[in-house]
Formats: structure tokens, C-alpha cells, sequence
């Protein structure tokens, strides 16, 4: 725990380079979140079927979901949501400069006495 799952339309100007990314989020969540790093699991999908208001083709999104286990309080979660949301800008900057996008953030709470874990990862 956390995983993280971004979901981009297939329109988005940057090359995806998804390992950079992760690679500045998941230090963030460490010191955030205060997760160790060796539970983040991060993925992402390209969405090639979706519609976005009107149906503009020229509009794209980015969304990101961070599941954490829940008992987090709001004051403890607002600081995770934004650095999610400043490294989505940074990375997807290109495409809010030449397309109408969303980049969006949601923050789920994952129920403890339903997540089951097996590992044998020593990262």
C-alpha cells in the first residue's frame, strides 16, 4: 500500500515517460504519506475510448487514484492530493499548454480488514 493508477487519454502531447514519474511520486509518498517505498505499486492505462464533455477530441485528461489504507484524517490527506496534482502539472505541462485538459487527483481509502497482503519483495 499505496497503489497508484493513472489513467491518461490517448492524446496527450508528451511522450509517456511514466517511470520518471513514479520515480518523483513515490519518494513523495514516503515523505508524505509516510508509506514505506517498498509497498507503493504504481501502473498506468491508456485510455484510446473515452469522451470528454462536448466530445471535443482536442480535450485530454490525466487522472491519477492514490489508494491508501483509510484512517487518514482530511488534514492528512490535502498534502499528498497537492503534490500529486504539482507533479501531474510538471509532467503533463505540454499538453495543458497546447489542449484543453483536466489533470485530477482522487484520494480513495482502502478498508484494512479488507486488503490481504502476500510479499516476498526485498526492495
Amino acid at each position: 500500500m499505496p497503489h497508484t493508477i493513472l489513467e491518461y487519454s490517448d492524446n496527450i502531447v508528451e511522450p509517456a515517460d511514466f517511470q520518471a514519474f513514479w520515480r518523483e511520486l513515490h519518494p513523495a509518498l514516503v515523505e508524505i504519506a509516510q508509506v514505506r517505498l517498498q509497498d507503493i505499486k504504481s501502473r498506468a492505462y491508456r485510455c484510446e475510448a473515452f469522451r470528454m464533455a462536448g466530445g471535443d477530441p482536442s480535450c485530454a485528461f490525466v487522472h491519477l487514484t492514490i489508494r491508501l489504507l483509510e484512517g487518514r484524517s482530511p488534514e492528512a490527506l490535502a498534502p499528498i492530493g497537492a503534490a500529486a496534482l504539482e507533479l501531474l502539472k510538471t509532467h503533463f505541462a505540454g499538453t495543458l499548454a497546447q489542449r484543453q485538459c483536466d489533470l485530477t487527483v482522487e484520494l480513495a481509502g482502502m478498508r484494512k480488514d479488507c486488503y490481504f497482503k502476500a510479499s516476498s519483495c526485498r526492495i
